[in-house]
């Protein structure tokens, strides 16, 4: 039984990724701002700064799935547009420490309210019901998640 569960995950898995960089991660993309001109990973590593403040490069590369060599080259380019901050760590001066500035935190708000406003034309599509279980099932998927 748990081996056919967990083969049922890997299915499931593997098309929710499909289905998720289809109709979702498009948002990443692009911005209406043509002052930064941020590409789909600069978009994502500011929210993702944005949500976590003072995050370690390390963490940052494993949650957008980025190896050392890129993940330097975007970091580099956040701080080159005054988008982030590169401090070192007070707690171990062998590494540092990623936060937004300002105008960054700026950015981000503008962001979050571009990805929220797509959350709900994308879902705006489904019936209260649906949009309830698809909320309640994401809550559990993060929790367990976390656990794994």
């Amino acid at each position: 039984m748990k081996e056919t569960d967990i083969d049922d995950i890997n299915k499931n898995m593997l098309e929710f990724n499909n289905l998720f960089h289809s109709k979702i991660s498009k948002v990443f993309r692009g911005n209406m701002d043509n002052k930064y001109r941020c590409n789909k990973n600069q978009n994502k590593a500011i929210m993702t700064i944005g949500k976590y403040d003072n995050i370690s490069p390390s963490t940052l590369g494993k949650y957008l799935d980025m190896r050392k060599g890129s993940l330097t080259t975007l970091i580099d380019s956040l701080v080159e547009k005054n988008l982030i901050l590169k401090e070192m760590d007070n707690n171990d001066r062998r590494r540092y420490l990623l936060s937004l500035t300002d105008e960054g935190k700026k950015y981000f708000e503008n962001q979050r309210e571009i990805f929220k406003n797509s959350i709900h034309t994308i879902f705006g599509k489904l019936n209260e019901d649906e949009i309830k279980i698809f909320s309640e099932n994401m809550n559990k998927i993060v929790e367990i998640m976390k656990k794994v």
